[in-house]
């Protein structure tokens, strides 16, 4: 990836609001995750003291300057494995200067060995099944352990295209097998409440957030904030709606029940409209049975 100019980028004082300050530096470390990109150095390239950088990140984005370059690497590792690097070069490649730190903890960082993530599912059977709604094409796909994906688009090959992208190497099955699950949630789009079991991937902060959405009441929601403070980081409001950007099975895990503080409906990885159709299907659902 190209690399950003080494030229030190002085902030004027007047401009330099958290905000901004975080959009800068965090572009920054996006783009160089193979540099060094310790607090002096940050301090030295932007002219700003190490310590409001560091409070910055904090209070913007929740987590600090040194955990959001780790999750920049482990974004590039990822890409890196995907593209079918050995394990070893993806490591280095992604800014890591050894394999010790990502072997000793990998599972909570890819969700899964780096040898397990490269296999891309490799050996596991994949069953879905595409069907029309009243909210446009659904697919559902599962292992054998639960659902793995649900996702949603205009047009059946856009639904096919992403669950390959991300099973690229397992074996994708058509199956009727998959018909009850389907039909579950084809159903839950008229009232009914879902409960079915999942398969999925994440780093230990994702699922902790997955299982805080999962505890959200039907027919009500929780802002970003909420389930921040609930999971113990009232200040990662940021890195949570990031993680309702990665659920694998949004209805199931329900993250449309996830709204902004001030009342807005935030995004929604399935589109805003269904999202509103969703939130308010619930919230009519539960008026008439209360």
């Amino acid at each position: 990836m190209k690399r950003t100019s080494d030229r030190k980028e002085k902030i004027p004082f007047e401009k330099r609001e958290k905000s901004r300050l975080v959009d800068l530096v965090s572009s920054y470390i996006k783009e160089n995750t193979s540099g060094n990109l310790s607090l002096k150095f940050l301090e030295e390239r932007f002219q700003v003291n190490k310590f409001t950088i560091q409070r910055a990140f904090m209070d913007v984005l929740g987590i600090s300057p040194r955990k959001y370059a780790e999750e920049c690497r482990i974004m590039r590792l990822k890409d890196n494995i995907r593209k079918g690097e050995p394990v070893t070069r993806a490591i280095y490649n992604s800014g890591y200067n050894s394999q010790n730190w990502l072997y000793r903890d990998s599972k909570s960082k890819l969700g899964m060995t780096p040898s397990e993530y490269r296999k891309g599912g490799a050996g596991i059977q994949i069953r879905y099944l595409i069907s029309e709604s009243k909210l446009g094409f659904i697919l559902v796909a599962e292992t054998d352990k639960g659902i793995c994906s649900v996702s949603m688009a205009d047009a059946p090959d856009q639904l096919i295209r992403q669950l390959s992208s991300e099973f690229h190497k397992a074996t994708l099955l058509q199956s009727e097998e998959v018909r009850d699950r389907m039909n579950a949630i084809l159903e839950y789009f008229d009232g009914k409440k879902l409960n079915l079991p999942v398969d999925v991937q994440g780093t230990e902060f994702q699922k902790r957030v997955w299982a805080a959405i999962s505890r959200i009441p039907y027919g009500e929601t929780r802002s970003y904030n909420k389930i921040a403070e609930e999971i113990g980081m009232p200040k990662a409001y940021r890195a949570v709606a990031n993680a309702c950007g990665a659920n694998p099975v949004p209805l199931i895990v329900p993250c449309h029940r996830v709204i902004r503080k001030n009342g807005g409906l935030g995004g929604y990885g399935m589109g805003i409209e269904r999202k509103k159709y969703l939130l308010a299907m619930e919230k009519s659902v539960s008026k008439k049975s209360s």
